[in-house]
């Protein structure tokens, strides 16, 4: 007995024919054709090509912001004398005169120590027209 066409054989089908009396004994078995396996696909990312940036003819950094922002820090065009005393007088003991002339670690300094306990605002009394002469040179 033959399996059906357009099936695969199974491995119970099989056929014995002959004589057992004689010892002319057929005995025949259709055994399934081994079956592909289906091959397993590994997909990874690639990391998407970044090509490197040059950049050519840009000044020597000065401190670390320019370095990490790449450009040049702006100051906010030029400083007068007279907002740096007035910000001495009325917000002094805060380092505000100080962040206004860009010394910004100077004004976190005055802030925590209320401008260096009174010394170092009563010092720049006498520093201010020179701090901003300074700032506006840059």
């Amino acid at each position: 007995m033959q399996p059906a066409a357009g099936t695969p054989p199974n491995i119970q089908d099989s056929v014995v024919s002959g004589n057992i009396h004689t010892g002319s004994v057929v005995h025949n078995h259709y055994h399934a054709a081994p079956q592909a396996q289906p091959q397993q696909v590994i997909v990874t990312q690639q990391p998407m090509y970044q090509p490197q940036v040059q950049v050519v003819n840009q000044p020597p950094y000065r401190n670390f912001q320019q370095l990490k922002s790449g450009r040049p820090l702006s100051h906010g065009g030029p400083k007068n004398v007279f907002v740096a005393y007035i910000l001495w007088f009325f917000l002094g003991f805060f380092g505000a005169h100080r962040f206004y002339l860009n010394q910004i670690g100077l004004g976190i300094l005055y802030l925590l120590t209320f401008g260096l306990f009174g010394l170092g605002w009563l010092i720049d009394l006498f520093l201010i027209p020179d701090l901003v002469r300074q700032m506006n040179q840059r």
